[in-house]
């Protein structure tokens, strides 16, 4: 990729699951000597002292945007072509435990509160907040509880309009049923001591990427931990760069892009990962789908689109006349797939311990409990 503003070394994150097993032992050695050399620690710490700057406010997305890009800076001193890979946990949102990031060939498996057995982080001794293995703790024991649908998340980045919605929507939804899905170090104040913290916080960066591009490039408004207004010249905590030299992509020290970019970034397809490199894991492909799910949802009634998904009901009645047929939206919804289900709620004490506002969280974890009910009413099935 040609180099921007202030830009040598543009880097393209990939999905995970993309890469092929050369790719994947490349960015499994720059981990194992980022952690030699104490930068787990060192991130992991942090984290963990500016925990209370940094969640439940609006400094969620440009902090942890310029904190992945750091750790992606260090990586690179070791291989100047390493970039976070991210996982589309969106697509592993019906049963997260049996996704392939899991499995001994990547991340490795559950631990059931003690060492994860195996994966990228076996045998590691992590400082950080003293000497420990890597642990996880799976909230279903042998399995983790369903995360929150794609469709969900797609309909979240239609409807908000301000940064302190779209924040809200994903910091109480999707960021924290990963973290507490997933448990140990990940359900911590240190929880970047997991890769997966990296992956994770990768992803929700490209989902506010995609947000940007519908019309959100300098969206920035609501507060910081303080009280303060956020705009462009805020500062960052810890960094202490601006809040604007984080807003695009490509400059500035934004220097990587993802994959798939574009008005596409989210992958809202069941065919988005590119599976035919992935030789190391086998990933069956998903039954019944015509590979376009953004095709399927248009079919859906209008006062449903309406309701949830604005975008694509505008983009439908400028295409095509509004007397569709009835079969003709049948066949769309139910192209094959299986009913949405709930989506896991936050603890109490993940809320306490980010002193979320329980009424806030409370009303967006009813919204999409009338998701889900709303698109079972009209027989719609999910690829995912």
């Amino acid at each position: 990729m040609s180099a921007a503003q202030g830009c040598s070394n543009i880097v393209v994150r990939r999905d995970i699951l993309s890469l092929s097993p050369g790719e994947w032992s490349r960015v499994a050695n720059v981990l194992r000597r980022m952690n030699d050399e104490g930068w787990f620690q060192y991130f992991s710490y942090i984290h963990n002292a500016e925990f209370g700057n940094i969640h439940g406010n609006d400094m969620f997305f440009p902090w942890h945007r310029r904190f992945v890009r750091d750790f992606e800076e260090i990586g690179q001193r070791y291989d100047s072509g390493f970039a976070v890979p991210y996982w589309d946990v969106l697509r592993d949102y019906r049963n997260p435990g049996g996704s392939p990031v899991f499995y001994p060939q990547l991340m490795g498996s559950n631990g059931w509160g003690r060492c994860v057995p195996n994966g990228v982080h076996q045998g590691w001794t992590l400082t950080f907040p003293n000497n420990h293995c890597l642990s996880r703790a799976f909230d279903r024991g042998g399995g983790i509880q369903p995360w929150y649908s794609p469709e969900y998340i797609y309909s979240v980045m239609q409807r908000d309009g301000s940064m302190n919605e779209f924040r809200q929507h994903i910091e109480f939804t999707i960021h924290g049923s990963v973290h507490l899905g997933i448990g140990g170090d990940m359900g911590t104040y240190w929880s970047p001591n997991d890769f997966i913290f990296m992956l994770h916080h990768a992803n929700l960066d490209r989902l506010w990427q995609q947000w940007q591009n519908w019309g959100h490039q300098f969206t920035m408004d609501g507060r910081d931990a303080r009280g303060n207004w956020v705009g462009m010249r805020s500062r960052i905590p810890h960094y202490g760069d601006e809040v604007g030299s984080t807003m695009q992509l490509g400059i500035n020290r934004m220097c990587f892009q993802y994959a798939g970019g574009g008005s596409r970034a989210m992958s809202f397809s069941a065919a988005g990962r590119n599976e035919s490199h992935l030789s190391l894991v086998s990933v069956p492909p998903i039954k019944g789908t015509n590979g376009n799910t953004e095709a399927n949802l248009t079919g859906l009634p209008e006062h449903i689109l309406q309701k949830w998904f604005p975008r694509l009901a505008k983009a439908k009645n400028m295409a095509k006349p509004r007397n569709a047929t009835r079969s003709a939206i049948s066949s769309s919804i139910n192209a094959g797939g299986q009913v949405l289900v709930p989506p896991t709620k936050l603890t109490d004490a993940w809320i306490e311990m980010h002193k979320f506002d329980r009424s806030s969280v409370d009303k967006i974890m009813e919204e999409a409990q009338e998701f889900v009910n709303d698109m079972n009413s009209v027989n719609y099935l999910s690829p995912f």
